[in-house]
């Protein structure tokens, strides 16, 4: 990519320098004990960082529209008495959807910069990353651009004024998902950003004789009665990433960079739990379902029953908290306190899907032998989604005085695993083993995909992955070694661990002098993204990085409470 021929390069600016990132004295490796670390980097020179984005303008094409043109009756707003819940909450899909990572999809800052780095690891094959990164996270204009012969290009998303680039921006847009068609969904071909999308300007939706009259004259799409739309296999379509291996110019492989579908398929939850029961719910927050008309035009239509709201909440509050930072940056017309809002349905959501149990403490000898149970109640692995997602168990383990006597998974305030001297746990170049038996406050339990590279070292860009080094991430229950996709999605690093199992895992804390031990606490905590690539990442000489960077450095990974528990001695 020619940055010169950029509109993040209009500005002159100084150019930053990042010193290097050395690693702190003491710093202990994974397997406890002082480590070396890595050799300290040479400084890099960084550019301008990107520049606000253009808003979204309305765009209506001959397959697809913006969400402002759906807005028009599915957006109810303080005057309308219609799609509001029995609080008064407005639950009206547009509404909804566009404080979520769908509608911020190509707008997240983080997605950005790892676009970037692509971009710049693979100077000379734009074209290729491009098509690659923008296929999922900016599909309408992605298929716009595809079906002239072309592909969607970096400088378009972020500063083009075509109508392919305010599609693009508009992220994971109404019109997107609701004209996939019912054509080899769940099948192969489907994965990766294979959705079909037709020309005749269907809405697919799942309530039977829709009245057609309203979406024909004002947006000219006819709405279309389909059960197809509320299963999971529509989800499948982006949420199975498959990433190209390329050796040259020349595709050896995939890289299964996600797979929520494929774990969900292997889960008792595949049985009759779809994808929207979880991010789409059908009931209010007193469990009551939910029966409202579906716009708010033309007056008098009918109350629907099922009604989804289009939360599509998920694990990420912290990008969330990002976006509402930064959102004068996104070019969005969203207030930052409904991103605070998704945000914080992001953090319930997290709780709903992890639990943590202390099974027994009890002395053996000098130690205090304390069994933890950490449990999945999701219907996919927990955490799933981008291998950049990580959980804990932190375990604190006090005296009589409240002192600490034994501490394992704390962190600081970047949220980076330490130890209670402060020394950082994580590195980007080593992989923090799967745990069984924990006697050591430098040994921490985390749950997580670790992608490698064709060397085989851990690596945490995509192009660059050909698999996992770890995945050790908690299993859901109904999983079964037999599936079919299992040399897809099983787990790495757990051989030998006999308590890992479907929906829950076991971990046994040996506490020397745990005698003394009067409270033990425990945590399942989560985390959307690893300091590790915070750290990369402020280190890429690209601007959508250096922008991300100077986002991420005002507002801290710090990890989400999942699940806690606590016991007396």
């Amino acid at each position: 990519m020619n940055a010169t021929n950029t509109r993040y390069a209009r500005s002159a600016g100084i150019l930053l320098l990042l010193w290097p990132l050395g690693v702190s004295c003491g710093e202990t490796s994974p397997g406890g004990g002082p480590g070396p670390g890595p050799e300290p980097e040479p400084e890099v020179v960084l550019p301008p960082p990107l520049d606000s984005l253009p808003p979204v303008l309305p765009t209506n094409t001959d397959r697809f529209a913006t969400s402002s043109q759906c807005g028009q009756c599915h957006f109810a707003g303080p005057e309308s008495t219609v799609m509001h819940d029995t609080a008064g909450n407005d639950i009206s899909p547009v509404y909804l959807w566009r404080s979520s990572m769908m509608a911020f999809a190509a707008r997240d800052p983080y997605y950005l910069a790892v676009f970037g780095e692509e971009l710049v690891k693979h100077s000379g094959r734009e074209a290729f990353v491009e098509e690659t990164c923008t296929r999922c996270h900016a599909p309408a204009g992605s298929e716009e651009q595809a079906q002239a012969g072309a592909h969607l290009t970096f400088d378009a998303l972020v500063a083009g004024d075509g109508e392919e680039a305010h599609l693009a921006r508009d992220g994971v847009t109404c019109t997107l998902c609701h004209q996939i068609a019912d054509d080899g969904l769940g099948k192969t071909q489907s994965f990766g950003g294979g959705f079909v999308i037709g020309y005749e300007r269907k809405i697919y939706g799942p309530h039977l004789v829709p009245k057609v009259d309203p979406m024909e004259l004002i947006v000219n799409y006819t709405p279309t009665a389909s059960t197809h739309i509320t299963k999971s296999e529509v989800c499948a379509t982006c949420h199975t990433v498959l990433v190209p291996i390329m050796k040259g110019d020349q595709r050896v492989g995939d890289f299964l960079e996600q797979a929520p579908y494929l774990e969900w398929k292997n889960s008792t939850f595949a049985s009759g739990v779809p994808c929207a029961t979880c991010h789409l719910p059908t009931q209010d927050a007193a469990k009551v379902d939910i029966s409202s008309p579906i716009a708010k035009f033309p007056a008098g239509l009918g109350e629907r029953t099922p009604y989804g709201q289009h939360r599509f909440s998920g694990g990420n509050s912290y990008m969330l908290r990002i976006l509402a930072d930064n959102v004068e940056w996104t070019g969005a017309s969203v207030a930052p306190e409904e991103l605070e809002q998704s945000a914080a349905r992001a953090e319930a959501h997290i709780a709903e899907g992890g639990g943590v149990k202390i099974l027994s403490a009890s002395m053996a000898g000098s130690a205090l032998s304390v069994e933890v149970q950490v449990e999945n109640h999701a219907g996919h692995k927990f955490p799933t989604g981008y291998p950049s997602r990580r959980a804990w168990i932190h375990l604190r383990a006090e005296g009589a005085g409240g002192d600490v006597l034994f501490e394992s998974g704390g962190f600081d305030a970047t949220g980076a695993l330490v130890d209670r001297a402060g020394a950082r746990l994580d590195r980007a170049d080593a992989v923090l083993p799967h745990l069984d038996l924990v006697t050591k406050e430098s040994e921490v339990q985390v749950y997580e995909a670790v992608p490698k590279d064709a060397t085989g070292a851990p690596t945490h860009r995509p192009l660059a992955s050909v698999g996992f080094v770890k995945d050790n991430r908690l299993l859901p229950l109904g999983w079964s070694s037999a599936d079919t996709w299992i040399d897809w999605i099983g787990p790495v690093g757990v051989s030998g661990d006999g308590t890992f199992q479907a929906g829950f895992d076991r971990v046994t804390y040996k506490i020397e002098g745990g005698a003394a031990v009067r409270r033990v606490t425990v945590e399942l905590l989560y985390q959307s993204v690893r300091p590790t690539e915070l750290d990369a990442l402020a280190r890429v000489p690209h601007p959508a990085a250096v922008r991300f960077s100077s986002m991420a450095s005002a507002r801290p990974s710090i990890p989400v409470v999942a699940a806690q528990a606590l016991i007396e001695l």
